[in-house]
């Protein structure tokens, strides 16, 4: 290695470590830990220093008003506020000393491990100076006048820092905070409407305990920006939480309790704001308060101004090269372009204005001059950008005159890949698909070539685009440049009406729209959704659609002579109920496939536990715990998806989520990318979009995990659920378990997490099937089967002779040809239903088209064959059926939320420790060529069997490139 390189490399290791500027952050965290222990040694002298339960601070006021018989004379509270408000402070006080010590532990952590990065920034400058000393001369080194501008410099940067370090700090307290009161205020609002006086006290308890969480950050904000004089609000709630069980009994006072907890949320807003620096604009001559830190163009369209624009993307980087959105600022000779233009103080923007609007129809008249007259041929008519802004903002007609019979700008197509068709003509440049395919796929194969009027889109050498989110271009797109091959030519916007669904091809719970016309799905297109999808989609969830078109079950069947032959439904339910009647209970069994909706496993499980059966199942085995992985925190995902981008270190075990849950690699790479984020793998070599670091394939591997993510704030761990089914499941959980045991993290932060596949995996479990369907059939051998779409089982085991099989799906496979017996069920896309994704975030996809010939609604099946067996279920439609859901788990009740998980610290203990930790990790979907088609449902679909195709002969040119 060169002495330039050493160089480099020294200087790229001191900036990487001074960028979180540890020097300045200790001096705030000194400072705060002297303070604190102040606060601890006060509340230590008034009060006893017994940690508090959830449950023993609203106990301890329930013995109160039990003792003065509040409950039944309410008025007495009045007579004995004080002494009520004395016991209530002296338990506040205990919960404000707990929170003080649980700071002041990750305080004293945090001080370590910045005293060890200082010190490792200065043997890094100690060696660069000697380094320097040892190549220069006397006469060479930098002159005075150079070091006293390198230290007035470097002295301005540290105070900077500083006064940084402290703002953040604030800041994070402020948030926190307000994230509080967020879930104190609606829980304080539920004190008035308890039935009972313990239920109003528990609510009251736990209301008080998160305003007390946020009184206890706000004092700390103060702390921090070294303010100790408490604001009028600060004050007011400490009044009101003092004699918060005393005013619930009284109208008056509780109202005056709920504005004051109001008020401080206000104030803490404010103090975010403050530190955050608004700053005053003027948009149209109306003045309003924008963060400094916007551009033009987000602070017009916070104020919902509307400003025309092609590039610009609020989740891709700012590019600023279609120039339409032009705009007039006060004091600017020309308008400037609002996506890069970063506000300022008494800023003064017109939208309106003559310059604004002639230099918005210039645009567009210059845009129009080349481009082809498509419209009526193209798939994108109806919904284009350029043809809406140019009716919004255009010119009525065109000053373009071919004189010179030149003709208009002709670009030869790309052959991007077998799902993308390119019109290169129509192409504006806005580079949205460049940027997308670079930042979020991780695939650098698009680019420009040329400038100006020889500007070309394409991949400079031949190169296909193959990626499990590459549909996303043609949504991107704001004009018809590309467009979806499977649906060319299909239907137009206008024809087509729109039902919101979830995609089932995958357990991330995808939200899309159904796009039907005549009773039939033609395209499929992501829904927005901040906290899961963003408003991306996977190629399989957009493209596999056409496979509800195949093998489809449309009348009931049984089997004569070794054949499949058509009955209807009232000779199939009396065969079927026939079949049940004389099994016994204990020799039925029921499996679930991975498209059935929670209603279908609720109905059917509740009609074979009616009869005395016990026997349900889903295909995925989960054998490393003892328990049948009763708790969603040994099987689903323990974190918000929106959370994963704030990791700082990831460990992917036996899991290749960019095939297995392309969405879910959307955040994990977005971590990577925004956040710098370190990524380790166990498990065989993948292709993965972001680089990644191998620990090795063998289970052992995961010893060496420990030492990688030590030191981490946020670490993350994604194990693939088909590990978890293997002999060496419950040794590789054990050996995670203690590992993230060591971790030093917050206690809001789960750091295991399982990535499942199927869409009816969560809901299953949830509701009380149980994994392990393949083992279950070899211990119980059956004598009927009742198979909820279940094929991938039967293609691991036989059915015998004697047993029976009734298949209830809506696609003919292994499972129908193994049936005696099939009654065609539903697909999501008729029937709908309650799905729940891996991390337990339930959500409703509505029926958007009818089942076809005589199909009908899965769980209606069971209902009415309950009927025919002489088993009354208590639902019929399905209001009812809600009914019970909540009955079951009042989760399934609250839509797109996402519930935190209950005992992290139990995991371990579930654990079955008799299997061992030797045995090699595989995963099935390592390429780009397994992606496509690696389940029954994609196997299914023409589309994704093409794309595989092409992607197998892609693989063998020499242009194939591995990301």
């Amino acid at each position: 290695m060169t002495i330039v390189a050493v160089l480099v490399q020294l200087d790229k290791e001191i900036s990487n470590s001074e960028r979180s500027h540890p020097v300045e952050r200790l001096a705030v965290v000194s400072a705060e830990l002297v303070s604190i222990q102040e606060e601890i040694n006060v509340l230590e002298g008034t009060t006893t220093s017994k940690k508090i339960g959830i449950d023993e601070y609203g106990k301890t006021l329930h013995q109160v008003f039990v003792s003065l018989d509040i409950y039944r004379r309410p008025m007495l509270a009045l007579e004995n506020e004080d002494f009520i408000a004395n016991v209530n402070r002296k338990e506040m006080h205990r919960i404000e000393l707990n929170f003080l010590r649980i700071r002041y532990g990750e305080l004293l952590k945090e001080k370590k491990d910045l005293l060890a990065q200082i010190l490792r920034i200065k043997s890094l400058y100690g060696a660069l100076q000697k380094l320097l000393d040892s190549i220069w001369s006397d006469n060479l080194k930098a002159a005075t006048q150079l070091e006293d501008s390198l230290k007035r410099a470097r002295s301005l940067r540290d105070a900077l820092a500083s006064v940084g370090a402290r703002l953040k700090a604030a800041a994070d307290y402020a948030l926190e905070a307000t994230r509080a009161m967020d879930d104190a205020l609606p829980a304080w609002k539920l004190t008035s409407v308890g039935k009972t006086g313990w239920e109003r006290t528990a609510t009251c308890a736990d209301a008080c305990r998160l305003l007390v969480r946020a009184r206890c950050s706000e004092r700390a904000a103060r702390r921090v920006l070294a303010a100790y004089a408490a604001p009028r609000a600060a004050r007011s709630i400490r009044l009101a939480l003092d004699y918060a069980f005393t005013d619930l009994f009284h109208d008056q006072k509780y109202r005056q309790a709920t504005e004051t907890f109001i008020e401080f949320k206000e104030a803490l807003q404010l103090l975010i704001n403050c530190i955050h620096q608004e700053v005053n604009i003027f948009i149209n001559g109306q003045a309003v308060k924008v963060p400094s830190y916007f551009t033009a163009l987000q602070a017009l369209r916070r104020e919902r101004v509307t400003i025309p624009t092609f590039c610009y993307h609020e989740r891709l980087s700012i590019a600023g090269n279609c120039r339409m959105c032009l705009i007039e600022i006060e004091g600017n000779w020309k308008p400037q372009i609002a996506c890069a233009t970063p506000v300022y103080k008494d800023m003064k923007i017109r939208t309106n204005s003559k310059m604004a609007l002639m230099a918005q129809e210039g645009v567009l008249e210059f845009l129009l001059i080349d481009h082809p007259l498509d419209c009526p041929i193209c798939d994108q008519g109806g919904e284009c950008d350029l043809q809406d802004l140019t009716m919004r903002f255009g010119n009525d007609r065109s000053r373009f005159t071919d004189i010179f019979f030149q003709g208009k700008r002709a670009v030869e197509n790309k052959n991007l890949s077998s799902l993308i068709r390119t019109e290169m003509t129509r192409c504006i440049h806005c580079t949205r698909c460049i940027r997308f395919a670079s930042q979020v796929c991780g695939m650098d194969v698009l680019g420009t070539t040329g400038r100006g009027g020889e500007m070309l889109v394409g991949t400079y050498v031949d190169k296909m685009f193959f990626s499990e989110l590459s549909g996303n271009i043609i949504d991107l797109c704001p004009v018809g440049a590309l467009t979806s091959i499977p649906y060319m030519f299909k239907a137009r916007p206008w024809e087509l009406k729109k039902t919101n669904s979830i995609d089932i091809t995958d357990a991330t719970g995808t939200n899309v729209v159904l796009d039907h016309r005549f009773d039939r799905v033609l395209r499929v297109l992501p829904r927005e959704n901040g906290e899961v999808n963003q408003e991306w989609l996977s190629d399989k969830g957009r493209w596999a659609i056409d496979s509800l078109d195949m093998q489809r079950l449309v009348t009931p069947m049984c089997r004569m002579d070794e054949s499949l032959c058509p009955i209807d439904w009232n000779v199939a339910l009396k065969m079927a109920s026939k079949l049940i009647k004389r099994t016994k209970p204990h020799k039925i069994m029921a499996i679930a496939g991975p498209h059935s909706n929670v209603e279908t496993l609720v109905a059917t499980k509740d009609f074979l536990n009616m009869l005395g059966c016990e026997n349900t199942f889903v295909e995925r085995s989960l054998c490393y715990t003892a328990s049948d992985a009763d708790l969603r925190i040994a099987y689903s995902l323990n974190v918000n998806m929106k959370d994963i981008a704030k990791a700082d270190k990831i460990l992917l075990v036996g899991t290749n989520p960019r095939f297995e849950a392309p969405i879910l690699n959307a955040w994990i790479r977005q971590a990577y990318v925004y956040n710098e984020c370190d990524i380790y793998v166990v498990g065989p070599e993948c292709e993965y979009n972001y680089h990644v670091k191998y620990l090795g394939s063998e289970v052992n591997s995961v010893a060496q995990a420990g030492e990688v993510l030590k030191g981490a704030k946020r670490p993350l761990v994604f194990i693939g659920v088909a590990q978890l089914g293997t002999s060496y499941g419950s040794g590789m959980i054990s050996l995670l378990s203690n590992m993230t045991s060591e971790m030093n993290t917050s206690p809001d932060w789960t750091v295991l997490n399982i990535v499942t596949l199927e869409a009816s995996f969560a809901g299953a479990l949830e509701v009380g099937w149980k994994p392990g369907a393949l083992a279950a059939l070899k211990e119980i051998n059956p004598l009927l089967i009742i198979s909820l779409g279940a094929d991938e089982v039967f293609y691991d085991w036989a059915p015998s002779t004697n047993c029976t099989v009734m298949y209830i799906g809506y696609q003919g496979d292994r499972g129908s040809e193994s049936a005696t017996l099939v009654l065609p069920g539903s697909a999501h896309s008729e029937a709908g239903g309650i799905y729940l994704n891996m991390e337990g975030r339930v959500q409703y996809a509505t029926p958007a088209v009818t089942p076809p010939g005589q199909a009908r609604h899965d769980w209606k099946i069971i209902r009415a064959l309950a009927e025919y067996s002489g088993i009354c279920l208590i639902y019929s439609d399905i209001d009812s059926m809600f009914c019970r859901l909540a009955q079951i788990s009042p989760n399934f009740l609250h839509f797109d939320k996402y519930q935190s998980k209950l005992f992290p610290d139990l995991v371990p203990s579930m654990v079955d420790n008799c299997s061992g930790t030797n045995g090699c990790i595989d995963v099935k979907m390592k390429t780009m060529r397994d992606y496509f088609c690696s389940d029954v449902f994609t196997y299914n679909s023409p589309t994704m069997l093409k794309a595989q195709k092409a992607v197998t002969e892609f693989n063998s040119t020499s242009q194939y490139l591995a990301i």
